[in-house]
């Protein structure tokens, strides 16, 4: 179980998947909206590389107007969607590789989005692309893609995302981008 640190939720714990291996730290996760910061307000939020969908449990618990999770496993959605129905928030899950999810996802605008891919993870750049030309982002949109420590993923320059800057806690690196 992994707790929810703030918000209307605050405390409350949701299941993680049996086969999530490494679940974001807390210490990082708010670390992460502390960044956002009043951003998070009635945005919409789109999780990517999900897996428990903490993150979208605690975007709408600190106020966002929905959150869309995508992850490429079943189990991994069906758990968030039963979450998410017994605490009667707004999120809606995506079963599909991140890559193909972000085309499907292509005519909705989002406010703030977090990846969290597996750190084997070799297509950062094809990530930041993706996001970049295939989906709607908002004025002022918010990325952060999570790494390992002491890597610089990012080899391409997008074109409508800027780099703003870089978090680091422990293993985790956050790279932010916004438009």
């Amino acid at each position: 179980m992994i707790r929810i640190t703030a918000g209307t939720l605050r405390g409350r714990r949701i299941a993680v998947p049996k086969d999530l291996v490494r679940p974001t730290s807390e210490r990082a996760r708010q670390a992460f909206f502390n960044i956002v910061g009043t951003r998070i307000h009635d945005a919409r939020f789109l999780d990517l590389f999900a897996g428990s969908g903490i993150f979208s449990f605690e975007a709408v618990s600190r106020g966002a107007k929905e959150s869309v999770a995508v992850d490429e496993s079943r189990a991994h959605t069906a758990t968030i969607e039963k979450e998410a129905r017994a605490l009667e928030v707004p999120i809606r899950t995506w079963t599909s590789d991140v890559l193909t999810g972000i085309k499907r996802l292509g005519g909705e605008v989002f406010d703030v989005i977090y990846a969290d891919p597996p750190y084997a993870y070799d297509r950062y750049d094809e990530l930041l692309m993706s996001i970049d030309t295939n989906l709607a982002l908002a004025p002022e949109a918010l990325l952060a893609i999570e790494h390992r420590r002491r890597t610089e993923p990012f080899t391409t320059s997008p074109t409508r995302l800027r780099f703003l800057r870089r978090a680091e806690y422990g293993e985790v690196w956050i790279s932010f981008f916004t438009t």
